[in-house]
């Protein structure tokens, strides 16, 4: 039996009920507790029942199943609120909080976005490794809030955990400019960075994501000397107002670079015969807007998505996004000798 996000259940030998909130591996899934919701425990599917399931049936009841399971809602994230007046807040925050065992070995990590100052943020999340989408979320985080994001599992430490955000704050006059920060967390940065983190009030490990909300606007009053100076110091992908600021260009990661990524989703991440076709077009474009991004920071000239044939949704979704690109030049799904006409390629301005 499978079981989703969501699902409530209760423990076969205790009788314990709550609810899934995440799917681990080796078949264990994480249950939140309905007696002490702060309490989460990883348990093996066999030692779960589903609670619909564990009702008393009558012996002369005739079984009817259902035509379609509808598929619960997962559990609303935790928001918690600050307690005390901030007087000097530090920004927006990430933190990560031990998520000990019965047997006090921490194999998991609660990961949080900490917004200790007085402003409202849209943001755009996602926490990810070579291999897999670990946390990604699109939400709004309030004034002087921790807003539960999800779990990272102790294991993806070692897998080139890399983090990107996006945030919008809002103002009266609507959302503000977005302003973007991306790094990788390396094992040793993420143990030494372990400090008690505002609004939650416990030992976690602590990562500033952003300390100033200003943004990159121009000044009005600048004269045109300074305004020439500030153009021709940038890098000609940064002179558009609609291209989010980038570092000059790396040589060394430039020479690296591969032009081509493969979007078919077994290459993407493990698991992903549980998905639905919604949810496995989604993380295709997640990794091909993130490769994307990567190529026109760096100065690529051209690169090569692979999408294969199929039914041809993600290549239309491929396309239209292209098309609202204004660093991309052109592209074309023509005949490849190696791609045949399961490959785009794009060619930047």
């Amino acid at each position: 039996m499978l079981y989703a996000i969501g699902t409530k259940v209760r423990f076969r030998y205790t009788g314990e009920r709550g609810v899934i909130t995440a799917l681990l591996d080796e078949g264990m899934m994480q249950v939140r507790l309905d007696s002490d919701p702060d309490l989460e425990i990883p348990a093996f599917e066999e030692d779960l029942i589903r609670d619909v399931d564990a009702e008393p049936v009558s012996s002369g009841a005739k079984f009817v199943p259902a035509r379609q399971e509808k598929q619960p809602e997962p559990p609303p994230r935790r928001k918690l609120n600050a307690q005390y007046h901030i007087l000097k807040p530090k920004g927006l925050q990430l933190a990560f909080e031990p998520m000990p065992g019965r047997d006090g070995t921490v194999t998991r990590y609660k990961a949080w976005l900490i917004n200790d100052t007085s402003y409202e943020f849209l943001f755009e999340f996602d926490l990810f490794t070579a291999s897999r989408d670990v946390i990604v979320v699109d939400e709004k985080i309030p004034a002087t809030t921790a807003l539960e994001l999800g779990d990272l599992l102790y294991d993806d430490l070692n897998d080139s955990l890399e983090v990107a955000v996006t945030i919008r704050r809002i103002t009266t006059e609507g959302p503000d400019v977005p302003l973007k920060n991306t790094f990788k967390i390396r094992p040793k940065q993420f143990f030494n960075n372990a400090q008690t983190v505002p609004i939650l009030n416990l030992l976690a490990h602590h990562f500033l994501l952003f300390d100033s909300f200003e943004g990159e606007k121009e000044n009005e009053a600048e004269d045109l000397k300074n305004y020439t100076k500030q153009k021709v110091r940038q890098p000609k992908s940064d002179r558009s107002s609609f291209s989010s600021p980038y570092n000059i260009y790396n040589v060394e990661e430039f020479a690296s670079f591969n032009p081509e990524i493969d979007l078919h989703i077994e290459n993407l991440i493990n698991g992903h015969a549980r998905l639905d076709k919604g949810e496995i077009l989604r993380i295709q474009m997640l990794h091909f807007q993130r490769f994307l991004d990567k190529a026109i920071r760096l100065g690529a000239p051209r690169i090569f998505v692979i999408h294969g044939v199929g039914e041809g949704k993600l290549r239309e979704a491929i396309a239209n996004r292209l098309r609202e690109n204004p660093h991309v030049a052109k592209f074309k799904n023509e005949y490849h000798h190696k791609y045949g006409y399961g490959a785009t390629e794009v060619v930047f301005r």
